[in-house]
């Protein structure tokens, strides 16, 4: 090494304060926190991994009496008559016995309320006799829809096979219930004539379903603590996902995961041949590890100690330049950028106050773009201030004109410029493109309200049925409003006697599906296929006038435009399908992503 770098290196701060801390702290730093970091480490590693284990073994038994309690509550049937007298319900209904229809359906209506009755989360109950009828009691009040196949054949084959056994069907929508659709859990088990016939050999005489809330298996999951990253699963013996905390998997297939970074643990149960299984992000669990960081902190504490007795030394060497670059800050900071500090030294110090140098000249030029800045944007302020003023105006303007209809009376001419005014500040609203369906709703049952004021009750109506729940679900602005314009233009004014459109909203696979129905004059198939075509950007023959996407009058958006923006937004996995037929009606579905407004992408 040259004589210069070796003067140059001795005269350097950073030289003199790196081999002082390699001395007294680096070293005994490193050797610490090595042995520290390898024997808390190990230890929290398997602290937590059996802390793990021990939660899903406690969460095994929770589950496992969960469904000995179901169990024992299915065999009621046996225990339940009237006059406590075992066995009689079976008896009632026996074949070869005589029986009292209405002392029968009394009786198992009894049953059903003390099932329902025994549990909070039990829903609902159904008896099903060897005939198919069938009653039934729900904890709402609901009843079954006379439509539906209940039970379904899957459970009904699931009994024939098991016909002695407590079946369970995994975690379904109750969608036979009218305006359900929530999700349960299934118990069923086979009521047999044990009275006339030894054992459990005789015939069956009905069948109880039990629907059970997800609820419960909630009340047993809340008491653990699960990181967000982590997966709890109850799965049948088929494998499939009866409950999870990650919502999504509830219905599925479990599946480990073979990226290596979960570790499973696995529960058998003793009784239906459930597993409870949990699954642990080994990054976020030994990431805890950091808590031995305290006992590292206070080895580093130690060391800082012999740190500052060495900093002292340096201080008095250090401390002049170091104070005059200070009393340079403290002038910049009242505004005086035109100060200079006088480098003295070619160290560290001399860099710094060269740095300090730039630093100001530089601020002072970076304070003169900013006012330049700030005056270009106040003038944008201002411009956007003028374009607000617009709308404003015209709100103001057809208020005068509503006020105007008002006095003299007019109050369908009112009415029609009340809801046209809240229409335009729907619609001019500067505000986030992305509304509720609420929003939405509102906007329609506007838009209706003029097309109603318009054409006359004798010739429109409007059934909106959406739910409570979905209200707040965000999609595009102006995304319903086209396709109801379209439905009356196009499907129910052509026809001479009333239409009815219908409005309503379901979740379908993580979609959010916004059905419009109309029962107007339809498309015949040639129609169908055209618009069809054209929504899939694919024209037949490189022609496809737009048959239900123009609407009537001036820059309308229609069908295609729709469709159009939910794929430009969301991908080609949504948008919007029709289906039609000839002077029955037409049914537009939109698929857009389900999601909450204000919950982002």
């Amino acid at each position: 090494m040259s004589a210069f770098r070796l003067n140059r290196l001795r005269k350097s701060i950073f030289a003199k304060f790196a081999l002082s801390f390699i001395i007294v702290g680096l070293i005994p730093l490193l050797a610490v926190s090595y042995f520290s970091l390898n024997t808390f480490g190990n230890y929290m590693e398997r602290y937590s991994i059996n802390n793990f284990e021990q939660m899903v073994m406690n969460a095994g038994n929770n589950v496992d009496e969960f469904y000995t309690k179901y169990n024992n509550i299915s065999k009621l049937m046996y225990s339940y008559g009237q006059q406590g007298g075992v066995g009689q319900l079976a008896r009632r209904i026996a074949p070869g016995t005589s029986k009292n229809e209405n002392e029968i359906a009394a009786a198992v209506d009894d049953l059903l309320q003390t099932v329902v009755a025994t549990d909070v989360h039990i829903r609902s109950a159904a008896f099903v006799f060897p005939d198919g009828s069938y009653r039934d009691m729900n904890r709402n009040g609901g009843i079954i829809d006379f439509r539906a196949d209940f039970p379904p054949p899957a459970w009904r084959m699931a009994l024939l096979e098991q016909p002695n056994q407590l079946v369970m069907i995994p975690t379904h929508h109750q969608d036979y219930y009218l305006n359900s659709g929530t999700s349960v859990l299934t118990f069923a088990r086979n009521l047999i004539d044990v009275v006339g016939s030894a054992g459990l050999d005789g015939k069956v005489v009905g069948s109880l379903y039990m629907d059970i809330s997800l609820d419960a298996f909630e009340d047993i999951f809340e008491r653990l603590t699960v990181d967000r990253h982590d997966g709890m699963y109850v799965v049948d013996q088929n494998g499939w996902i009866l409950f999870s905390n990650k919502t999504d998997r509830i219905g599925q297939s479990f599946h480990a995961s073979e990226s290596g970074a979960f570790q499973y643990v696995t529960q058998d149960l003793p009784n239906g041949g459930w597993r409870v299984i949990g699954e642990v992000n080994k990054d976020e669990l030994f990431r805890k590890i950091d808590s031995i960081k305290g006992t590292i902190t206070l080895v580093v504490a130690l060391s800082i100690v012999s740190l500052i007795i060495v900093a002292v030394w340096f201080s008095n060497n250090l401390s002049n330049p170091i104070r005059v670059i200070i009393r340079h800050m403290a002038k910049v900071e009242s505004g005086d950028f035109n100060t200079q500090v006088q480098v003295r030294s070619p160290d560290e110090i001399g860099m710094l106050a060269r740095g300090f140098n730039k630093m100001t000249d530089r601020l002072k030029s970076y304070i003169d773009e900013v006012y330049v800045a700030q005056i270009k944007q106040k003038q944008a302020e201002l411009t956007a201030l003028k374009s607000q003023i617009r709308p404003h105006y015209l709100y103001n303007t057809l208020e005068v004109i509503r006020m105007s209809a008002v006095a003299n009376d007019d109050e369908e001419v009112a009415d029609m410029i009340l809801a046209l005014s809240r229409q335009l500040k729907y619609v001019l609203d500067y505000g986030e493109e992305t509304v509720s369906l609420l929003d939405e709703r509102t906007n329609i049952e506007q838009y209706f309200k003029l097309m109603e004021l318009r054409y006359g009750e004798h010739r429109l109506a409007m059934d909106i049925r959406i739910g409570g729940d979905l209200l707040s679900c965000a999609l595009p602005k102006l995304s319903i409003q086209p396709l109801v314009e379209n439905a009356i233009y196009h499907g129910i004014m052509p026809k001479t006697s009333k239409g009815t459109i219908r409005i309503s909203a379901d979740i379908e696979e993580d979609k959010l599906v916004i059905t419009v129905d109309d029962d107007g004059v339809g498309m015949d198939r040639d129609k169908l296929e055209l618009l069809s075509a054209k929504l899939s950007g694919n024209p037949i023959d490189g022609t496809c006038d737009d048959i239900r996407s123009e609407q009537h009058g001036n820059g309308g958006i229609g069908v295609k435009n729709v469709h159009d923006r939910l794929v430009a937004l969301y991908g080609p996995d949504y948008g919007v399908h029709v289906s039609s037929k000839p002077n029955i009606g037409t049914s537009v579905r939109l698929y857009l992503p389900y999601r909450r407004e204000g919950s982002g992408p």
